[in-house]
């Protein structure tokens, strides 16, 4: 454009890379990527086009060929440099992580034929994004009942007992944990949660800080809300138990835990459901990353009561948990396999404000457990190895743990009935 070089249009949230050639191309893609994971933004590979554009007519009857030729070259260009977006090419659409999550949940409603699944907006952060949550019970076919009296039936089954999961109040090193932000694997998950269906009924916010998640800073931990100096409450930080106990913290730190208990739209609707269902939970669990990046190795974890002291009471229960975790985890085929079973207080130190000790303290929940998972690298030999990493951590080992967990609280909530 006269002695001006245009090589990006942008317009709302969508964009276009203009390059004369492949390699200033793969510059700019690598730039875009760059910038795109510092605002907190992501590319929509599926609204990506390409687009070859020549004055020569004879090339114009190539278009096709040198079209696709581009396509392939991109295509390998964003595997390698970043594997959420598979595919980038001249014209893109930027979205924001977690974006429109209520209408990607309902496209994987079909994925589960077996269970009847309901999603519900249950609040709205001070960024207005949508917290969801799912609520999940087992699907069953028609069945004719037989009246006993006037008020039962013999085919009658007992209320089932819910399990209440929260995913990323911690949002540490979540872009990095596939299961917890990508679609396949985070149907993977639920799949792993929906095996359980015909014993409990699931209660599931997939993403409880949709502010923080977006936040352009790799080391952010907390959501997006004002404060007097720096944005942000931690919100795992936030509940009323021991709340801010060291009274030391400001607001620029990463631990913040609020003002007052309760101060956010995110810990609030989490009380809220306690509040109603809490004659039914049988188990809540929160799950999030144990890191920010793949590079700070902690190893997974299952942590349960308490954080705010290290004395103990009544912990026969995850004791025998522990047990067996590490019988199932023996029996693994992943090669680097480190799973600790501890409490919270001995993974963290002295903390306060957690979501797994209000349900425990507070609401007596039988049983309340933090999943740490450990980010995985998987940017290596895509080609070949196919996120094997990721694959063996969540099916080895999370796949293993779930399945051990949840059979444990049926186990012992049934022995616990049976032995009154």
């Amino acid at each position: 454009m006269g002695d001006i070089k245009v090589n990006c249009l942008l317009y709302a949230d969508d964009a276009v890379l203009i390059a004369p050639s492949e390699a200033e191309l793969q510059a700019l893609v690598t730039c875009m990527k760059e910038e795109c994971e510092i605002k907190g933004l992501r590319l929509n590979a599926n609204k990506t086009k390409v687009l070859v554009f020549e004055r020569d007519e004879e090339r114009t009857k190539k278009n096709k060929t040198i079209n696709m030729a581009i396509y392939n070259f991109l295509f390998k260009v964003m595997r390698n440099v970043n594997n959420k977006c598979p595919c980038v090419a001249l014209f893109m659409d930027l979205t924001k992580a977690f974006d429109n999550i209520h209408r990607q949940l309902l496209r994987m409603i079909p994925e589960f034929p077996n269970a009847n699944i309901s999603v519900e907006v249950i609040g709205k952060t001070v960024e207005y994004n949508d917290i969801v949550l799912l609520k999940v019970t087992e699907r069953k076919e028609t069945m004719r009942y037989r009246a006993v009296d006037e008020t039962k039936y013999a085919d009658d089954e007992l209320q089932k007992k819910i399990i209440f999961i929260v995913h990323g109040l911690s949002i540490m090193g979540l872009p990095y944990i596939p299961c917890l932000n990508e679609s396949p694997s985070f149907i993977q998950l639920l799949s792993y949660y929906f095996a359980h269906l015909d014993k409990f009924d699931i209660f599931l916010i997939p993403m409880a800080n949709p502010d923080g998640i977006k936040y352009p800073s790799w080391f952010w931990n907390k959501n997006a809300s004002p404060q007097k100096a720096c944005p942000g409450v931690a919100l795992d930080r936030n509940f009323d138990v021991a709340w801010n106990s060291s009274r030391l913290l400001s607001s620029c730190s990463q631990l913040y835990p609020g003002f007052v208990p309760f101060s956010e739209v995110e810990t609030q609707v989490i009380r809220d459901i306690f509040h109603y269902y809490n004659h039914k939970i049988i188990a809540y669990i929160h799950v999030h990353g144990g890191g920010h990046s793949e590079t700070t190795f902690k190893g997974d974890a299952v942590l349960y009561p308490k954080g705010y002291t290290d004395v103990q009471e009544d912990d026969d229960l995850y004791i025998d948990l522990k047990g067996e975790i590490d019988e199932a985890m023996r029996n693994a085929s992943f090669r680097v396999m480190s799973v600790t079973v501890d409490t919270l207080h001995s993974w963290y130190g002295t903390i306060s404000g957690s979501s797994v000790d209000y349900a425990s303290t507070v609401y007596s929940v039988p049983f309340a457990l933090e999943f740490v998972m450990q980010p995985y690298e998987y940017h290596f030999n895509f080609d070949k190895l196919k996120h094997e990493t990721t694959y063996d951590s969540l099916n080895a080992i999370w796949g293993r743990i779930i399945d051990v967990v949840f059979k444990f609280f049926w186990k012992s909530s049934h022995h616990t009935e049976n032995s009154r």
